[in-house]
């Protein structure tokens, strides 16, 4: 598993209003991160969650209550046979794991954890937004559109000057893409990431370490998939499940500090 050094900065976390396609929820606020950490240049793949699973003997929810959301070609549906194994479409152990669900993710963070004897957990949604923009203030760390030549996504469906391309309708190996300037890959598309936090509103203040609110119903995701339009993998889109929700969009990375 790969990690690349994220150093501690201050940012304009959301968008602003002149963003196309941009959401009332993502108001502009200014986070200080006051440490760096390192943050996993690729989402945990089939391979690394395979052999957590092999370790642990750990049974994902998708595996213990009944399966996993899948697009059945006409809507998504709970499917009692789909989890981690079997999305509904073929992977490779380089392909980022799906139908985890935020519980699932945690679970994981504390066994690598425990094993590496290092403070790994999934990120905060700003330390995820930081480590996205890698100091761009545009829709995507790599502009102010996309195309299906930088990531992967549903584009049949496009954003500002960007054309319409190939939709894989899958996910695609890890590091397919480009990497931002920070050297993290498929930060826009490919698996929706959870982060640390409850959802809820931004604060109106500037602030510093931002861990969310206290309590909630829903986790943040992060970064969009491969079947969303392009306008929800923007850096400031925000996403936001149970945290036992699984689907086959669902996936993660995690970051550690030193301390």
């Amino acid at each position: 598993m790969k990690f690349a050094w994220i150093p501690p900065g201050t940012f304009l976390m959301g968008s602003p209003e002149s963003e196309a396609e941009r959401s009332d929820y993502e108001s502009q606020h200014k986070v200080t991160l006051s440490k760096g950490f390192f943050m996993g240049v690729h989402p945990i793949t089939r391979e690394q969650f395979a052999t957590f699973v092999e370790i642990t003997g750990y049974k994902t929810q998708a595996e213990r209550e009944g399966g996993a959301y899948i697009w059945t070609g006409k809507k998504w549906e709970l499917v009692a046979a789909s989890n981690w194994r079997s999305p509904g479409f073929e992977q490779t152990n380089d392909h980022p794991v799906v139908c985890v669900s935020w519980n699932d993710a945690v679970a994981f963070a504390k066994w690598l954890a425990d094993r590496e004897n290092k403070a790994v957990r999934l990120p905060t949604e700003a330390e995820w937004e930081y480590a996205c923009r890698a100091g761009t203030t545009t829709p995507f760390h790599f502009g102010v559109t996309i195309s299906p030549h930088q990531a992967n996504y549903n584009s049949n469906h496009t954003y500002g000057t960007g054309k319409k391309g190939v939709y894989r309708q899958k996910t695609t190996p890890v590091g397919s893409f480009p990497p931002n300037a920070l050297g993290l890959f498929d930060m826009h598309g490919n698996v929706w990431e959870w982060c640390q936090d409850w959802f809820g509103d931004y604060p109106h203040n500037d602030v510093v370490d931002p861990q969310g609110p206290d309590s909630g119903e829903n986790r943040v995701g992060r970064g969009g998939s491969w079947p969303e339009a392009p306008r929800r993998c923007r850096s400031a889109y925000r996403g936001w499940s149970k945290p036992g929700l699984r689907g086959s969009y669902d996936g993660f990375r995690v970051r550690f500090c030193q301390d």
